[in-house]
Parts: C-alpha cells; sequence; structure tokens
C-alpha cells in the first residue's frame, strides 16, 4: 500500500497517515483527535508500506492497521543516530 503522511504544523512529532490520494480535507475525524492533528503540512507522499520490508522509522503493521479500521493513521515516527569515539 501506498501512503501519504502529513505531520502537525504545531507538532513535528505527531504525524497523519492515509492511503495516497487521500483528500484530507474529507475525513471524518473523531471529536477525541488530538487538536494539534487539525492543522496538517504534507511531509511525505506516495510512501510505500511493505511488511516484507522493515521500515527504520515507522510501525508500518501499527499503521496499515489503523488506515484499515479507520481509513487514517495517527502515529509519531522514531529516529536513531549512533555516536561512537574511534
Amino acid at each position: 500500500m501506498k501512503i501519504d503522511i502529513y505531520t502537525s504544523s504545531k507538532s513535528g512529532e505527531k504525524f497523519l497517515s492515509v492511503p495516497k490520494g487521500t483528500k484530507v480535507e474529507t475525513l471524518q475525524l473523531p471529536d477525541s483527535i488530538d487538536p494539534d492533528l487539525l492543522t496538517l503540512s504534507p511531509f511525505r507522499t506516495r510512501l510505500e508500506i511493505d511488511l516484507n520490508k522493515e521500515h527504520p522509522s515507522l510501525n508500518q503493521e501499527n499503521i496499515l492497521t489503523q488506515i484499515e479500521t479507520n481509513g487514517y493513521a495517527v502515529h509519531g515516527a522514531k529516529g536513531f543516530i549512533k555516536i561512537g569515539v574511534n
């Protein structure tokens, strides 16, 4: 599945992902959604989610499950930098 990822304009650590081409303004979001996710900016388009390939920053299985259930996924992203002394 290909997805489009949006980031909160208020908090760069919060993301909303939808199936590729979905217009986020047409989503039926619950009243309980984090208000930071009501103002979004495009982050990444047409990212391929493939459970057979590990993605270093995303929990792909969780994102796919949320999209199948809700039509969208709310998530964060993780990144690691390893620093060492030679």
